[in-house]
Formats: structure tokens, sequence, C-alpha cells
């Protein structure tokens, strides 16, 4: 029988709406893979390299579990920072409360111990009912935090928070730690992402209003709360894995599973090199890098389809039956 605990957190993610928005698998330049692996109870993060092996010297024979002190989890996003240290954002449900959660692992899978007990830090905007969406590592050592406050009545709104260097919050930024939508309308994180000259770039949709579809938002550097543009909203298509990208020229929305680069930045079209070999992906997730090329590209080049050849095992069969018809008719009597 379902758990109480369990039983908010299905209903969290219901209300939000909220499929996996971050990635949860990045690549570096040299082809080394990164992934969280949620099937197993508690979720392990693996690390395999260039061949597409589990890497020995990460962890415990290439996999480390998850330690979320024992609460029910729901693990948003996965980032793997220059220094190859890692972090994962998730949700906790205890007490009939959710909270934002997010680990920080040393390059060998060890916590790191600077970044709150055991790696861990809970810090998160007081009194509030909050599922992460994503997040995203700033050089300095701190994050960027998207996700959702979920009201009582089951409303959310998207919502963007800061932990500083040391794990502890932000509360310069925004309101009380954290910025939400402003306005009535309904809306939800999607993602975030690096943008030019060290902005990070929120992407939003509005569920309910004047104008829904989804918007990207740009945090400047050195900014309190987001600004105004570049504003973009667009009607989607339902489809909860969008997420946002800087191209080197503007801003883009893309649809499917995000595969991030290691800095923390979103894999690109033009630039991701082709996955190495290794073993297939398990039942419930993806190739580590769906954005090897360009999809259009990757449609343009496909070998077209083999012509249509004659169905000669029909003819055959045809031609059997009227020569069998012709004997019997030149063999029957007069």
């Amino acid at each position: 029988m379902i758990g109480a605990r369990a039983a908010l957190l299905l209903l969290l993610a219901a209300w939000s709406g909220l499929a996996l928005a971050g990635p949860m698998a990045v690549r570096s330049d040299n082809g080394t893979q990164w992934r969280i692996n949620d099937d197993d109870d508690p979720a392990l993060v693996e690390r395999r390299s260039t061949t597409g092996k589990l890497d020995p010297g990460f962890g415990r024979a290439g996999r480390v579990e998850l330690a979320f002190g024992g609460a029910d989890v729901m693990v948003a996003a996965l980032r793997v920072d220059s220094s190859n240290r890692l972090w994962i954002a998730a949700t906790t449900v205890g007490s009939g409360m959710s909270s934002p959660v997010v680990l920080r692992l040393q390059a060998d899978g060890l916590p790191d111990s600077s970044w709150g007990p055991a790696g861990r830090s809970i810090a998160a905007p007081a009194g509030q009912r909050l599922v992460v969406a994503d997040l995203l590592p700033q050089a300095d050592g701190s994050c960027w935090i998207a996700g959702n406050l979920i009201g009582s009545q089951g409303e959310q709104t998207a919502a963007l928070w800061r932990i500083k260097p040391d794990g502890s919050l932000d509360h310069g930024f925004g309101a009380g730690g954290v910025w939400r939508r402003p306005g009535g309308d309904a809306s939800r994180s999607l993602s975030l992402a690096e943008g030019p000259d060290g902005s990070v770039g929120l992407g939003l949709e509005v569920l309910a209003g004047r104008q829904p579809g989804r918007e990207i938002l740009l945090v400047p550097r050195e900014a309190r709360q987001p600004g105004t543009g570049p504003f973009q909203p667009a009607r989607d298509d339902d489809d909860d894995e969008a997420f946002v990208v800087w191209d080197g020229a503007s801003w883009q929305w893309r649809d499917g599973p995000q595969t991030a680069g290691r800095s923390g930045l979103p894999a690109r079209f033009a630039t991701a090199a082709p996955a190495p070999a290794g073993p297939p992906s398990e039942a419930g997730h993806t190739a580590l890098n769906p954005f090897s090329e360009d999809r259009a590209a990757s449609a343009a080049a496909a070998e077209p389809p083999a012509p249509d050849e004659p169905p000669w095992a029909w003819l055959l069969a045809g031609a059997a039956l009227l020569m069998g018809a012709f004997v019997w008719w030149r063999g029957r009597p007069g």
C-alpha cells in the first residue's frame, strides 16, 4: 500500500505537470558519460568511460547510490561542472512537505563535504512548497535552481532561486530568496541554460492566461531578479521535455530528452560529437547523446527508402495456378 509521503510526492508531480525537465545525462568533450539511473531504489548515478564501460575509478565499480536521507525523492536534473563535480537536484518529501535538495559529489563520486553535510544542501526559501525542475552550476561554486511553487489549492507558479558557493540560500535574490513569475497566471519552470556574458536563461511555460505558451527570461550577471527579455511567447505541443538553449546567436527551444555538456551548458547540435559505442540503453532511458546532429540535417542525410520490389512470390504462385488450370483444361475428357 502506498505511503503517505509517496502519495504526496505523486500528487506534487501531478500538480506541477512535471516530467524530468532537467538533463539526466551528461557527456564531456572526450566522451566520458554520466547518467542518473532512477529505475533503482535508491537511485544511482553512473559514469562510463569513452568505451561505454562503467568506470571503476568512480564510486563502487562505476556507480554511486544517491543519498537523500531516507526520504522519498524525485530526481530532476544532473549537471557536471568543469572540475568534474556532479550536481544533482531533486525534490524530497517528508512530514507532509516537499523540499528541494542539491547533492554535490566530487569527481570520484565521494560527497563534497564543503557543500553542506555529506555533500547535501537543503537550503531553500522557507515556508514554501517547492518542486525542482532544473539546476545550473556556476564557475564560482554557486548554482541556480528553477522550480515551481505549489499553492494550497494545487496552483503553481514558476520560481527561481540561487544557492551560494557555501551551499546556503542567497536571500538577496528575489523576495526572501526566491523570485516568482509575477501576475496570477499559472506557470511552471522547464529549464535553465547558460547565456552570453555570464547571463542565465530561464525557460518557463505559462499554462493559462491571456497568452499561454513558452517564455524565455534572462538573469543578467549580478542581477537580483530576471529581466523582461527576451520574452518569447509561443504555443507549444504539451511537450514536458522542452528545454531552452543559447545557440551562440540567439535563444532557442528544443524538444526531447536533454543531454548536457560537462560544464553545465546544454549540448548543441553543431558541436556535439557522436556518442561512443556502448551498451544499449536500458528500458525507460534514452541514449546519452540524442543531439549528436541536427535532426533536420539527419533526416535529409538519411538514405532514401528502397523502391518497392515486384511481389515475386505472388507472381510465381499465380503463374503456378494458371499452369495447373491449363494442364487440367487440356487433359479433361472431350
